[in-house]
């Protein structure tokens, strides 16, 4: 299978993005205007009208490109509504990357927005594949906790090992959370606490699978 790469053809000019956090009071246009409002802003003498086409990134905020178009009030350009799980921004910024490179388009839009929340529901709301109706529908850390034994008998290491690895995971992303202003948690936790925090799934930890700004309450 061929693997084209698109070095030194594809630039990116310009970008926005709001603050991560759960935003009650702001629906799901609001943070689009935004973050695109900000991007075209980012540029200088950048006219949004030179935008040929956009691809959109969500999952339970919206079904078509009609989530995008409405709100930025975008006339005769083609939004592209794309979703693949945890990798749905990548997906979207890979498929405008390569809509550039193959010489469709000169300029487009990579978008993201979500609001699982505004759903009413917890954690992720998806279709579940087709079954006979007496499927376990496990939470997502129990799923991801399943990765965790399996990656430890693939390449031979001990539990230990994965979990230091895992511990240390968690301690940089809190620490480069605590440099953004843009994080959602901007607070470092220290290693000792977040190795010793509450199990959620499997081996997984609250700071591997959950949202936690600072260490739990002792049990």
């Amino acid at each position: 299978m061929a693997s084209n790469g698109i070095r030194d053809r594809v630039a990116i000019v310009g970008m926005g993005c709001t603050k991560f956090g759960e935003h009650w009071g702001r629906s799901i246009d609001d943070l689009l205007i935004d973050a695109v409002t900000e991007c075209v802003e980012s540029v200088s003498g950048f006219d949004r009208d030179v935008v040929d086409a956009y691809w959109l990134g969500t999952m339970g905020s919206g079904t078509s490109g009609l989530t995008l178009s409405r709100p930025l009030k975008i006339d005769y350009k083609p939004v592209t509504r794309v979703e693949n799980y945890c990798a749905t921004g990548s997906e979207a910024f890979r498929n405008a990357c390569y809509a550039v490179a193959s010489g469709a388009y000169d300029c487009v839009m990579a978008v993201g927005g979500e609001k699982l929340k505004d759903s009413g529901y917890s954690g992720l709301v998806v279709p579940p594949a087709s079954n006979d109706g007496t499927a376990a529908e496990p939470s997502a850390p129990a799923m991801f906790s399943l990765l965790a034994p399996a990656y430890v008998k693939k390449y031979g290491i001990s539990d230990e090992q994965l979990k230091e690895v895992m511990t240390r995971i968690a301690w940089k992303n809190h620490r480069n959370g605590a440099l953004n202003g843009r994080a959602q948690f901007q607070a470092e936790v220290a290693k000792e606490t977040i190795a010793a925090s509450p199990i959620v799934a499997g081996s997984l930890g609250i700071f591997d699978c959950s949202g936690c700004p600072t260490a739990p309450p002792p049990p």
